[in-house]
């Protein structure tokens, strides 16, 4: 008996053994089965960037191994909280997709809470179970899977898969749908980041393609690689031809200064400087070679460009600001020089009565000395006053001293100061009066003011022995000035620019002034509700009128 039992003892042993085997040949084969699927799987989540097309594809897989009646995934909303089913396949797929829920419903709802998986053998004997789904899509759910997507210890959405083919899910099941959602996860996180990337881009693109100052990348050979819309707009030349030029030709200055920047910049050095760039922009300036230029403020840097480096350029308008400098330049030099000339007057005149009364000389005309003494320091007076008032008028900060004044005080006041100027011309100076014009209300020393800034215009540009008329007439509810000459006239384009500050026009180059007269008499008139303009014929003289409203008394 004792070897009977030997010898079956014996012969069970190989047995034995090959079931071992068959067992760890199937686990074995599971695994690689397993291996396979995650394989897969992670293809295909890497083999695209857009998220809804991953997790679609990702859906349809799984719901293949687990074999299973539908598979979907839902993330939660950001800004509203909820959770968004965005992919889904098998029975309701369509009823799905897009539907919002509260993350405090369902299993879903629990899983997104708690971050922790489910298996549901029977789903609607779980309190946790909400049917509202079920109802909006018509299926009836038995078991479900349900496991958490989590990035960096966040959970941010839910895989669920429900009713398997054989009634119930597989022991292993939550495992390998746990390892699909980390896949899930990294797809989800890889798209993120590169639609990170893009905004940075985007945004990087949109700053540069609107930027108001014209920039332009070009490579460490000094060929330009990309450019701006104000770079087309600076230079007057397509994009497409741009691309690829050398930019020192494209720019248009001087290759050897140019050359040695772009040198300076490959050596590391970050520069800035000032260029003098021949543009097409709109309201243009001409230097002194008569072509048209932008004064630059550029900065260039070594940048990295893609894959490479390469050199930015960027340049800042600054032409204003120069022609600002160059206008309050030549504004001191006009003060100077129009405050110089009177009061060089007033001391000779008072240096020659000085000596008259000290060593007595009758022949010596102190009456009219003493008149060319006082015309100077009344030239002085108004220079003086038009540059105090211009920017006290324009602020509001002058008060009006508005009287009852009839149009006949404030001509004659005005003819008075002019007429030694127009005699000294040998000019004809007239002045006519629409008889009955009722008095207006106005600050008479600003408009007799007014009026003598433009009688004195029209002396300066009225040849000798020409005519120079003042007018006054009543224009329905409005009191109206006219000044006409005989003079040089002014040119069409330049009659809006004549009431500018400190402006200077071509056609006035040869006669003194400081640019302010005008443009007191234009801010006086406004200052006192009326209206200036001017009309004129060049070669036929010009005629300034202006308004002042008959208020009631």
């Amino acid at each position: 008996m004792t070897r009977a039992k030997s010898q079956t003892s014996e012969y069970r042993s190989p047995i034995s053994s090959l079931e071992v085997d068959e067992r760890q040949v199937a686990q074995m084969r599971q695994r690689l089965r397993e291996l396979t699927f995650l394989h897969k799987t992670n293809q295909m989540v890497s083999a695209t960037l857009d998220l809804d097309s991953v997790l679609q594809s990702l859906m349809a897989q799984v719901r293949e191994y687990f074999q299973v009646g539908a598979a979907s995934v839902a993330l939660l909303d950001a800004e509203t909280g909820e959770l968004v089913f965005r992919a889904a396949v098998g029975e309701g797929a369509a009823e799905v997709v897009g539907l919002r829920l509260a993350p405090s419903l369902g299993i879903a709802g629990w899983v997104i809470q708690t971050g922790k998986p489910a298996t549901v053998p029977v789903a609607r004997s779980d309190e946790r179970f909400y049917a509202g789904v079920d109802e909006k899509t018509g299926v009836y759910t038995q078991a479900l899977l349900a496991v958490p997507v989590e990035i960096e210890g966040h959970t941010i959405g839910v895989i669920e898969i429900l009713n398997p083919s054989t009634g119930t899910f597989d022991p292993d099941a939550q495992r390998l749908l746990l390892a699909v959602a980390d896949l899930a996860a990294a797809a989800i996180r890889n798209v993120e980041l590169y639609e990170r990337v893009r905004q940075a881009e985007r945004r990087y693109e949109n700053l540069f393609s609107e930027s108001a100052d014209p920039i332009i990348v070009i490579d460490l050979d000094g060929k330009i690689l990309d450019l701006n819309q104000r770079v087309v707009e600076l230079l007057g030349r397509p994009r497409e031809a741009l691309r690829g030029m050398d930019f020192c030709d494209a720019i248009g200055v001087s290759r050897q200064a140019c050359q040695t920047a772009v040198q300076q910049v490959q050596a590391g050095q970050r520069l800035s400087t000032e260029m003098q760039i021949p543009s097409q922009y709109e309201g243009k300036r001409s230097d002194s070679s008569g072509q048209d230029t932008r004064t630059l403020e550029t900065h260039m840097a070594k940048i990295d460009y893609g894959e490479r480096e390469a050199i930015q350029w960027i340049g800042h308008d600054i032409s204003e600001r120069v022609a600002l400098a160059q206008m309050r330049e030549d504004l001191t030099h006009m003060i100077v020089h129009d405050l110089r000339n009177p009061l060089g007057s007033m001391m000779s005149s008072l240096q020659l009565i000085h000596t008259a009364f000290v060593e007595p000389d009758e022949t010596v005309p102190v009456m009219k000395l003493v008149s060319i003494a006082m015309r100077s320091g009344h030239k002085m007076y108004r220079l003086i006053n038009s540059l105090l008032d211009l920017g006290r008028l324009e602020a509001g900060e002058t008060e009006l001293k508005r009287t009852l004044v009839s149009a006949r005080t404030l001509v004659h006041e005005a003819m008075e100061q002019i007429q030694p100027l127009a005699l000294n011309r040998s000019q004809t100076l007239a002045a006519r009066v629409e008889p009955g014009i009722p008095k207006v209300l106005a600050d008479a020393e600003l408009i007799v003011r007014v009026l003598t800034n433009l009688l004195d215009n029209a002396v300066k540009f009225t040849p000798r022995e020409g005519r120079i008329a003042l007018s006054a007439s009543q224009a329905g509810n409005e009191l109206a000035f006219s000044v006409s000459d005989t003079g040089c006239g002014i040119p069409a384009e330049s009659q809006q620019r004549v009431f500018d500050r400190f402006a200077r026009l071509e056609h006035t180059k040869g006669y003194k002034g400081s640019g302010l007269g005008l443009s007191f008499c234009k801010i006086a008139v406004e200052a006192h509700g009326g209206r200036i303009w001017v009309e004129s014929e060049p070669g036929h003289g010009a005629t300034f009128s202006f308004t002042l409203p008959l208020e009631a008394r």
